[in-house]
């Protein structure tokens, strides 16, 4: 039947109009939240016990370039952070050389070699200096542009424990990125290996989201560890992280900045067991969950020098520590309790 006939009954008007209205409706509502989410990425970090797999669920996997707030809800019953490594131009092109996807290329030449060297070195059976030798000579043949030029870190949403959520602000450019967790579940297997390893695209299409407004800024370094200019009160903060520095340590990593709730900052063997549990090279380190009586709210994982976050928190009062992911973090000042006041 012809429209102009349709119009010409109040009833069929009325059901045609409503329809219109609601498609305009829906479209502008599209567009306010395409609009209200650019430049934030939802990450819900997943926990399948039947496949025993460890998983990222992605908003996107495709952003614009510049401010990114990834938004970090963990579901599951574990611990997981959010580390993001940017892909030098050598590793795309040698995926491409392999007819591999960018994901597939990390995995076998990274992520597999390292869990498969790791294991007779948990086992006992290598020392761990045994261990790195035999894993760097694998990773320099399979995927030699992992150390030279070298993916780089990029910082993402630090340590969240589970059922929690974090929130952290990075700059990326336009590139290639691979994002991880390497949380250990009980049979010291990596959960990258297992599922939480995804590849993010960078487009070189500039967001318009503007550089996040700090209320205190948190410095790290080598030499002077983990310094706030003023001191942390109860209520919403968006704390600016400065990497002043980077440095490779005992573990063969850098450090970054971790925010823990603790029951008592005086507990010393609370303190000293979340210290050991941050060191993946021990046995029971960064696995599944953190001691009882630590509970991570998230920050920014590893960065270059010169890197910077934000990281966005609500405190309650209680005790807290910043803390970075290194072996014996207070002994480079990478330990620091404080309270807030009600």
């Amino acid at each position: 039947m012809h429209i102009s006939r349709l119009l010409k009954r109040p009833a069929a008007f009325t059901l045609i109009m409503a329809l219109v209205l609601s498609s305009i409706i829906s479209i502008t509502a599209c567009n306010e939240t395409n609009t209200e989410n650019k430049g934030t990425v939802k990450v819900t970090a997943t926990h399948d016990a039947e496949e025993n797999e460890h998983l990222f669920e992605l908003s996107s996997d495709e952003i614009s370039s510049g401010w990114t707030t990834f938004q970090f809800q963990n579901t599951s019953g574990y611990d997981h952070f959010f580390l993001i490594w940017q892909i030098p131009e050598e590793g795309i092109k040698a995926a491409k050389s392999a007819n591999e996807s960018i994901l597939d290329h990390w995995y076998r030449g990274i992520t597999q070699p390292f869990q498969k060297e790791f294991n007779p070195y948990i086992e006992g059976e290598l020392e761990f200096n045994e261990f790195t030798d035999s894993l760097v000579a694998t990773i320099s043949e399979k995927a030699p542009w992992f150390f030279e030029p070298g993916a780089q870190t990029m910082g993402g949403p630090g340590f969240t424990a589970a059922g929690k959520a974090s929130k952290t602000t990075v700059h990326l450019e336009p590139g290639e990125y691979i994002v991880e967790c390497y949380v250990k579940n009980e049979a010291e297997v990596f959960h990258s290996y297992i599922g939480m390893l995804e590849h993010i695209s960078v487009i070189d299409e500039a967001s318009d989201t503007e550089e996040p407004e700090p209320t205190k800024t948190l410095t790290i370094s080598s030499t002077n560890g983990i310094q706030l200019n003023q001191p942390l009160t109860e209520g919403s903060h968006t704390i600016e992280i400065l990497f002043k520095d980077q440095n490779t340590y005992a573990h063969l990593q850098g450090h970054n900045v971790q925010l823990v709730k603790l029951n008592n900052k005086e507990d010393e063997e609370l303190l000293a067991n979340l210290s050991t549990w941050m060191d993946w090279r021990q046995a029971g380190s960064l696995v599944n969950r953190a001691p009882e009586g630590a509970t991570f709210m998230g920050g920014t994982m590893e960065m270059t020098e010169g890197g910077k976050a934000y990281f966005h928190v609500d405190l309650t009062p209680g005790d807290y520590a910043w803390i970075a992911e290194i072996p014996d973090p207070a002994d480079h000042n990478m330990l620091k309790t404080f309270t807030i006041a009600e």
